[in-house]
């Protein structure tokens, strides 16, 4: 099935509301600062704006996408790049579970991409096997109910948490525009006990239970604004019939 997500477009303003542009922009601005080291694997990296931006600091990055289109969008733009740019990425068209390079990196960006898999340890597991030792993975997801076609996970700190812990130690986890970001070294070994310890999981426990207080005081406010605009609009409707 076919995405068509156009990062790039968003990136640049020429697609959806300012909203969000400026967020796509803040998200993958963020990305580029967490990514530690030289050599940078971009897994689903879309129409490749995360990895041409990662290349113009004069980093090495490989572009992963399983969609055609995507590719070739961010090969016409890797192509207006300076030639030292060009020279720094490489972009491929194949599907990463089925990948089998021996190259090693020392950071992974999963940039909106676990939720499309209904088994996300697929995914880990390449990426724990792609990284070098202490290696840094980078992880973006949608926070929580996102209603999208292709969704087949919803994301909180808690089960995101769970997911990365027998490959991952987590060390940053934050919210940006709707977003969990969160950044994770790599284990020197696979943890056999398949749990996060307690302190991990009251971390996360309390991490979400703050997001939701946001997002519950959230929409309170706007059901009493729109409650109070009914009243109004009820009220002046009883005035002008009583004028007729």
């Amino acid at each position: 099935m076919v995405i068509h997500d156009r990062v790039n477009e968003r990136y640049y303003g020429l697609v959806n509301s300012i909203e969000s542009h400026e967020a796509t922009r803040a998200r993958v601005h963020w990305i580029c600062r967490s990514v530690v080291g030289r050599s940078v694997l971009d897994v689903g990296c879309s129409q490749g704006i995360t990895s041409i931006l990662l290349a113009r600091e004069g980093l090495r990055v490989t572009g992963i996408d399983l969609e055609e289109e995507s590719i070739r969008y961010a090969k016409r733009e890797l192509a207006k790049e300076s030639g030292s740019v060009r020279e720094n990425v490489k972009f491929l068209l194949t599907d990463v579970a089925e990948w089998k390079t021996t190259t090693l990196f020392d950071t992974v960006i999963l940039g909106e991409i676990l939720e499309h898999f209904a088994n996300p340890s697929i995914l880990l597991r390449q990426a724990f096997r792609f990284l070098r030792d202490e290696g840094t993975l980078v992880v973006t997801v949608p926070y929580g109910y996102h209603p999208f076609y292709d969704h087949k996970q919803t994301f909180y700190a808690g089960n995101l948490g769970a997911c990365l812990d027998p490959w991952f130690e987590v060390t940053q986890i934050e919210l940006q525009h709707k977003y969990l970001c969160c950044t994770a070294r790599k284990r020197q070994n696979m943890k056999q006990d398949m749990l996060p310890n307690t302190e991990q999981l009251m971390v996360w426990i309390e991490f979400d239970s703050k997001q939701f207080k946001q997002l519950e005081k959230k929409y309170q406010d706007t059901m009493n604004y729109r409650k109070t605009a009914y009243d109004k609009a009820l009220q002046q409707l009883k005035k002008q019939n009583k004028k007729d």
